[in-house]
């Protein structure tokens, strides 16, 4: 994908009732190399542990505001 990540930022780590399961949150900054445009996208991503390594990672985007830095949109 043609962008470079500038900057992850606004990180919170929310602990759950499943020791094995957290939930982060983020925010992605970056410059798409094909426009020049900077733009910022928020993320969720919900994590299972497993003996120390991650086993699952699901991972929840704001695909709109990405596809905007893209130039993708009308």
């Amino acid at each position: 994908m043609p962008v470079r990540v500038d900057e992850v930022r606004n990180v919170v780590v929310h602990e759950t009732a499943d020791p094995e399961v957290i939930v982060v949150e983020y925010e992605i900054a970056g410059t798409a190399t094909t426009t020049g445009r900077q733009a910022a996208a928020a993320f969720i991503g919900v994590l299972r542990a497993r003996g120390g390594k991650v086993a699952h990672w699901r991972e929840y985007q704001n695909t709109l505001a990405i596809a905007e830095a893209l130039g993708r949109l009308p």
